[in-house]
């Protein structure tokens, strides 16, 4: 599971020190960081990415290969 880290005293203290009510600071903070929280990738994510792209692009290759001996064995 994937540790994220927000500090939430600074964010309400910032908010406040802009104007923000207590209640409307806090309010905000919950509802940005519970969404940043729910889109961060962890490192298993971008694994199983990184695999996924380095298959395909093995797949792609494989056959532009093929096709390019199969060309110089034609041309020669």
């Amino acid at each position: 599971m994937a540790t994220f880290v927000f500090d939430t005293h600074r964010a309400v203290k910032n908010l406040k020190d802009a104007g923000f009510a207590e209640a409307q600071a806090e309010a905000l903070v919950e509802i940005v960081g519970g969404a940043i929280g729910e889109s961060v990738a962890t490192k298993s994510d971008l694994q199983a990415l990184e695999h996924r792209i380095t298959l395909k692009f093995i797949a792609i290759l494989l056959p532009c290969l093929g096709l390019l001996f199969a060309a110089m064995r034609f041309l020669l």
